[in-house]
């Protein structure tokens, strides 16, 4: 008996120096020193998901924690340790987690749909529509459906499922996904005759309750927790230090290496310039008081972004969508964020074409899908990517291209390839080679 409280005894003190281990690295930057002090990485991710499976959260935080700390550009660990943050409640850390192991590489269906959870328990829906649109082939229509649904769209996830109901997927949690759907719709009539397929009558009323309590909009945080079984927990977000900016890429740190060596060479040479002009003095400038004084911009002046409500749908889309056409007034700006990429695209791609992929709410949506897009279609990662911010009767989308294509036809069988692989896209001709008149600029002229 002593034996086995000792053993129990030495798994939690070890436990809690792992923890401490970690804590003390994130706070000090000695990531090295635990990683190597303790068991490997793929030992801690084992431990990791056996802890998940047991419901132990908390620990399971803990060790997926340390996994991403030993490794911490294995998008699987990542993936890991956002599922546990999920299934703690801590949907910010959640969606950090999915986010970074999306940007590593992660490109499933199941991350795709548990990023889509944290964004909708975080109120942000659109952005969640915005991942189930683009990874719509790669989530089961019954967990699609729900989530659109739950997301705001509730006539695109009743239309999901009972399109899943019909094409001969009538199981109980289509059924039941699809009652919910009608509940948060407003469908009560609906969603009672559908729920009560499968739910005991005498505990109908009950759940049509529960239900009606869930569905007040402002509950989204209460909504996600209660469909996943996790608390509604409040959260800071994943410990900073575990953060994927931390830790780039080797491409990444030579690039910088490079550049700082050019800089320090700089500063060499502006230091002898500055040498030899103290050498021969100078009266100082006089101020002109009449010159207006720059003004510096803070935050307060900055412009702030109305709450987007809906996605900008491709035309073809949205002819189906809309009975009539409407003026669309679209005012295009590059994002700063791609300012360097959209000038060597120009520089190295020059084309009469561009492939739309899509047109999200968010810069953060349209990059995730040419990401998504590019690990479908390898020949599409050999084209340059553009991410434009537009303003579509009032409202702000993030429209992301496929620029160089030198002919319609070369662009038009891309986007053949992307909408057999279940992306959608639309072929125009690059904006940059069309003059004010709507002809081809010169340049554009003699490339044909």
């Amino acid at each position: 008996m002593t034996t086995a409280h000792d053993s129990k005894t030495d798994r939690k003190s070890a436990y809690r120096m792992a923890r401490i281990c970690v804590t003390t690295a994130l706070a000090a930057g000695l990531l090295s020193g635990c990683a190597a002090g303790g068991p490997n990485h793929a030992k801690f991710a084992s431990n990791a998901q056996t802890a998940l499976g047991k419901g132990s959260t908390e620990k399971a935080i803990g060790l997926a924690e340390q996994a991403v700390l030993a490794s911490p550009r294995n998008a699987a660990y990542r993936t890991l340790l956002g599922s546990a943050y999920l299934r703690a409640g801590r949907f910010e850390a959640a969606r950090q987690a999915f986010d970074e192991a999306m940007q590593l590489g992660e490109d499933g269906g199941k991350a795709a749909l548990s990023l889509a959870l944290a964004d909708i328990a975080l109120g942000r829906g659109t952005e969640a529509v915005d991942t189930l649109n683009t990874y719509r082939d790669s989530i089961p229509a019954s967990d699609y459906g729900l989530a659109m649904a739950m997301a705001g769209q509730t006539q695109t996830g009743i239309a999901a499922l009972t399109d899943a109901l019909r094409g001969g997927e009538n199981t109980p949690k289509v059924r039941q996904n699809l009652a919910y759907a009608y509940a948060l719709d407003g469908s009560w009539s609906e969603a009672k005759l559908m729920a009560q397929q499968d739910v005991p009558a005498d505990k109908l009323a009950e759940r049509l309750q529960t239900w009606a309590f869930m569905a007040r909009p402002e509950d989204t945080r209460r909504r996600v927790a209660s469909l996943l079984g996790a608390p509604v927990n409040a959260d800071g977000g994943q410990p900073t230090a575990l953060a994927l900016a931390n830790f780039p890429e080797a491409q990444k740190l030579a690039e910088e290496a490079v550049a700082m060596s050019a800089t320090q060479q700089a500063a060499s040479g502006d230091a002898a310039e500055l040498a030899k002009a103290a050498a021969t003095e100078m009266p100082a400038p006089q101020a002109d008081a009449a010159a207006p004084q720059p003004t510096l911009a803070d935050a307060s002046s900055a412009p702030t972004q109305a709450k987007i409500a809906a996605i900008d749908l491709p035309p073809s889309a949205a002819a189906a969508a809309a009975p009539a056409p409407q003026q669309v007034v679209s005012h295009p700006v590059v994002q700063p964020v791609h300012a360097a990429r959209s000038a060597q695209a120009s520089a190295s791609a020059k084309g009469s074409h561009v492939v739309q992929l899509g047109s999200f709410a968010s810069s953060d949506g349209a990059q995730r899908a040419w990401r998504h897009f590019t690990a479908r279609n390898r020949s599409l990662a050999g084209y340059h990517s553009q991410v434009t911010q537009v303003a579509v009767n009032g409202r702000q989308f993030w429209r992301v291209q496929a620029v160089g294509f030198t002919g319609f036809a070369s662009a038009r069988q891309m986007c053949q390839s992307v909408k057999a692989k279940g992306g959608v896209c639309l072929v125009m001709a690059d904006p940059a080679m069309v003059s004010p008149q709507g002809r081809p600029t010169p340049t554009r002229m003699a490339q044909r």
